[in-house]
């Protein structure tokens, strides 16, 4: 119940979505496709959830910044990759001539 607790006063984990190849946040109205989604999404666990979770482990039980890292990473990177992508029926046109 305490482990709980604690896990509940952490601060969230927020990671920007940069422009693919640079360090500049994406403006307003561009989206990322799945695969640079991903990318920025391993790109942001390896430069901020991983340091974040040893700055964590600093002030709290590592059970605690283990279980926050573990979530991040089912919310972000996991689920992402096992949702299956919407299939867009595509209408095509054939000219058949005898």
């Amino acid at each position: 119940m305490f482990i709980l607790l604690l896990a509940s006063q952490l601060a969230q984990i927020n990671c920007p979505e940069w422009l693919p190849g640079t360090n500049q946040v994406l403006p307003q109205g561009i989206t990322l496709t799945r695969e640079q989604k991903v990318k920025n999404n391993l790109r942001c666990y390896c430069s901020i959830v991983k340091p974040s979770e040893e700055e964590c482990r600093n002030l709290y039980p590592p059970e605690v910044c283990e279980r926050r890292t573990n979530r991040w990473i089912q919310e972000n990177i996991v689920n992402l990759i096992l949702t299956p992508t919407p299939h867009v029926k595509r209408w095509r046109m054939i000219s058949i001539e005898p």
